[in-house]
């Protein structure tokens, strides 16, 4: 089959591009990077540019695909676009959504579960939701059939699946249990979540294509298990040979110097959820959705390790965690002392530093909640003009 990915070297894409090449399809990927390492060895076409450029867009989909699958998608606009440019050009698209359309927490979600907007509080859940709406409401009208992917968290060696991390191929998170500092959690750590390893959500991707079974449908990729945050911290501390020194803190601190991370704290990663996998084990009855943990994370840490000069380093990670140690206010006395003790070491020109980084984040947020409020006035005068 001839495959178009479009965000194929993503964490998503380039799980379903690595998988569709294993699976000897002509697979092209359309990206704004330049491929990189492994992507130059694999058989991909590469097609970089930016997908948002109509003209560009339009000649990247001349030549007719079996399936496009479009991992750009965040919003209604955008599905539009996007199906609009790709009509008459494949015979199955795949809208790559989330699992966030649905409200929070849930337990053993099927997909036919209904779903109502005002239920869902994150900007990123509803605004994906009205997307898939529109497929709903209007994906008759196209040439192509359609499919539904709602992915849950999803990782692999450059993403650790915890609530609260170092970006993504970033070892900050791996080394502070290393060095000992302090980790910030904002989890209950008994609450079960959904996950799925990418080698999962690949290898069942590709098997969607040009399957009549899935036309039409909406599908979760997940592992049979749902693990707690303890658990996956336990398995990176197995890894590493070290305990974590974990310090529990609210959230409402966190939406104070970071309300996007609070957002997904909240309304994603931190309440209980998890999902019904039954529909896409149907359609892949010789998989395994249960990979070995322990092993994943031997092999994520060792790429992160390995890759850390050259990833580099988050610094916002660290400091947004010790400018949040350093203002919280720790009911336990374990906590508290763990806290003086580790601030006492930190280098005063550093802790400068995090004052200055919460400053800062303090005017972004300002300024952005006045831009947000001055938009519809903007749009107006526009409008006039």
């Amino acid at each position: 089959m001839k495959i178009l990915i479009i965000g194929g070297m993503g964490l998503i894409g380039g799980a379903i591009t690595e998988a569709a090449v294993k699976e000897n399809h002509e697979v092209t990927v359309l990206s704004r990077r330049v491929p990189f390492e492994k992507w130059k060895g694999l058989s991909v076409t590469f097609l970089q540019g930016n997908w948002k450029d109509d003209a560009f867009a339009e000649e990247a989909v001349a030549d007719f695909f079996d399936v496009i699958v479009d991992t750009q998608i965040f919003d209604e606009k955008q599905i539009i676009r996007s199906m609009g440019i790709i009509n008459n050009h494949c015979k199955h698209f795949i809208y790559i959504s989330t699992d966030s359309v649905y409200a929070h927490p849930n337990e053993n979600l099927s997909e036919d579960k209904e779903i109502h907007l005002e239920d869902i509080h994150w900007d990123y859940g509803i605004k994906k939701r009205k997307a898939e709406l529109y497929l709903l409401s209007h994906g008759d009208e196209y040439s192509f059939r359609w499919s539904v992917i709602r992915p849950t968290l999803t990782f692999g060696n450059t993403r650790i699946p915890v609530g609260f991390s170092s970006k993504r191929g970033a070892y900050n998170l791996v080394e502070r249990i290393e060095e000992q500092k302090p980790i910030l959690r904002f989890d209950d750590s008994v609450s079960r979540h959904s996950l799925c390893h990418v080698s999962t959500f690949g290898g069942a991707s590709v098997r969607l294509f040009l399957n009549e079974n899935a036309y039409g449908r909406f599908f979760h990729i997940s592992d049979d298990y749902s693990y707690t945050y303890d658990e996956i911290f336990e398995a990176i501390e197995n890894v590493v040979g070290k305990k974590g020194k974990f310090v529990f803190c609210d959230t409402k601190l966190l939406e104070k110097y970071s309300p996007w991370v609070y957002d997904e704290m909240i309304y994603d990663k931190n309440p209980e959820f998890t999902l019904d996998n039954s529909n896409i084990k149907a359609l892949c009855p010789e998989m395994s959705f249960h990979p070995n943990l322990q092993e994943i994370m031997r092999e994520t840490i060792t790429y992160l390790r390995g890759r850390k000069e050259v990833s580099g380093d988050d610094p916002d990670y660290d400091k947004l965690t010790d400018l949040l140690l350093m203002k919280g206010n720790y009911l336990d006395s374990e906590s508290r002392q763990l806290v003086s003790d580790y601030m006492d070491q930190l280098p005063e020109s550093y802790k400068k530093e995090v004052v200055a980084y919460g400053r800062n984040a303090r005017k972004r947020i300002i300024v952005n909640e006045i831009k947000k409020r001055l938009s519809p006035i903007k749009h107006m005068i526009l409008k006039k003009l």
